[in-house]
């Protein structure tokens, strides 16, 4: 995964107060999605990467929610 997002993940880290929350609301979407084909340079990740990133950047408890299939919001707790 890129190094930029897992830096990312870091500097929001850093900040929060112990307990403090974190969310990521997704549109969920194929790595070759029109979107990413309009955006040069554009990753998309899977909300199961973006979990991991949560992770290693030191988050706990790190949730995946799926109202819709094509929805999640991925949580996180310093």
């Amino acid at each position: 995964m890129g190094r930029a997002m897992l830096k990312f993940m870091n500097l929001t880290h850093a900040p929060l107060k112990p307990g403090g929350r974190f969310a990521i609301m997704v549109e969920v979407v194929d790595a070759d999605s029109k979107w990413t084909n309009l955006v040069e340079g554009m990753t998309a990740y899977t909300p199961e990467q973006l979990k991991a990133l949560l992770d290693d950047a030191g988050f706990v408890q790190t949730e995946i929610h799926r109202k819709k299939p094509m929805y999640a919001t991925i949580l996180g707790v310093k």
